[in-house]
């Protein structure tokens, strides 16, 4: 009954009245019993006032720096619908995944603001708006300031509850909302990395302002120094306008002192050495926190890489894989159907587009696909964009690799001999084996 209704409010949005009778979920009363009082379960206010994420994000060039890599890393790589080994170019999902999840967004934009919310808020989520026949019709992203989690603590299902602009909140089940999120504590609710990072964000901010008082007050200038230390107020203030006077006259280059009168220059350092080890902590704080390496965020200490491809593999190793895993489960467990997923239908990223960026491994890649014999030479076109080859449709390999069998019965094939050719049929047979005798 209660998926029927909410079914039926996605068709047709006048049945609000009759989803919201089936929420919340409220355990029959006793009565005559005198009922406990319980704490909610979801607390709407918080001790403890939290940054908003965008104001962190643009205001720290360490954390944007960190989300940006994250976010268009994984916005770069192509999503599809499979089944099997082929992309499954009829079914819908495929266009809305791969081309356009929504009128607003294409699949960069889509993939890239969810990750973007998903390293912020700690949450990314996408409701999925259906057509008048049930099917997935567009994916529309949500504020995830807007949105509550909430358990039906009869069956423990998940529902979330939406904040729309001057409409009543929304109560949508588990099935119609796609949530990545950060690391969980309890399997619901990702934790905001901005929280995370709070004190290290609260250090950093003040040792900057330190920082730009300290530039106020840098200044170059000269110190004289006179024998006689009895000297008043006005006798001071004359002593420095004679010397600036008789400064500007010589062109500032050459000055005769006399009565034992000395000056020196002085100029304050402008920042402190020990304050920039600051940014390289912070900096290495921020790639904790995101599970990255830390020279992503310009901190070199102790990289010791001898190639572009061991830091690249490092970073899809460690960041990007569970990322990654996280989407296309997600993807699969609410965008397919049961007999969808039976019938071996899955979405997949194509992680290679981001190898591809290192072309003396790739180009070596490639060639011992095709020497090895598994990838056809159109395989590798199609990946690299190029036509396909009229003869590149058949798995090869190198003379020196063929079956033994082939070796065997065909040994004129092994010492390039282009006239004799393969046994056929019986008769080819005994007129080859006369020939070799």
């Amino acid at each position: 009954m209660r998926c029927a209704l909410l079914f039926n409010r996605m068709k047709n949005p006048h049945l609000m009245t009759e989803v919201m009778a089936v929420w919340p979920f409220k355990r029959k009363k006793i009565k005559n019993a005198e009922q406990p009082k319980r704490a909610p379960r979801e607390i709407n206010f918080r001790a403890i006032p939290r940054p908003r994420a965008d104001r962190t994000i643009e205001g720290n060039e360490a954390i944007y720096a960190a989300v940006s890599r994250i976010a268009n890393t994984l916005a770069s790589m192509p999503v599809h619908l499979y089944k099997g080994y082929e992309i499954a170019t009829g079914h819908p999902l495929e266009r809305l995944v791969s081309l356009e999840p929504n009128q607003n967004f294409t699949a960069f934009g889509f993939k890239q603001t969810m990750e973007v919310l998903r390293n912020t808020e700690g949450n990314a989520y996408a409701l999925k708006v259906l057509d008048n026949l049930g099917q997935v019709r567009r994916l529309d992203i949500l504020n995830p300031t807007r949105v509550q989690i909430m358990r039906n603590p009869a069956d423990g299902e998940t529902w979330y509850r939406i904040q729309m602009d001057e409409v009543e909140p929304m109560v949508i089940p588990g099935y119609m909302v796609l949530n990545i999120r950060h690391m969980s504590a309890n399997g619901e609710k990702g934790i905001r990395p901005i929280d995370v990072l709070r004190k290290t964000l609260d250090y950093d901010t003040q040792v900057k302002e330190l920082s730009l008082d300290q530039l106020d007050g840098v200044n170059s200038g000269i110190m004289l120094t006179v024998p006689n230390t009895g000297l008043d107020q006005e006798q001071k203030d004359e002593l420095v306008d004679r010397f600036l006077e008789t400064y500007e006259k010589s062109g500032r280059s050459v000055v005769v002192l006399e009565g034992g009168l000395t000056a020196n220059h002085f100029q304050s350092q402008a920042v402190n050495s020990d304050q920039l080890d600051v940014e390289r902590i912070t900096r290495n704080r921020v790639a904790t926190v995101y599970n990255l390496p830390p020279h992503f965020l310009g901190d070199y200490t102790g990289t010791s890489y001898s190639s572009n491809e061991q830091q690249t593999l490092e970073f899809m190793t460690m960041t990007m894989v569970p990322i990654v895993q996280q989407w296309e489960e997600e993807m699969d467990r609410k965008l397919l159907t049961p007999a969808e997923i039976a019938e071996g239908y899955e979405f997949r990223f194509d992680m290679n587009a981001i190898y591809r960026a290192d072309m003396a491994t790739t180009a070596n890649k490639y060639q011992i696909a095709i020497r090895g014999a598994w990838m056809q030479p159109n395989e590798v076109r199609k990946i690299e964009g190029m036509p396909p080859d009229p003869n590149g449709d058949k798995l090869m390999c190198s003379r020196d690799m063929i079956p033994l069998e082939v070796a065997v019965q065909h040994p004129e094939m092994l010492l390039g001999n282009t006239g004799g050719r393969p046994a056929e049929d019986g008769g080819g047979a005994g007129t080859s084996g006369g020939g070799g005798s």
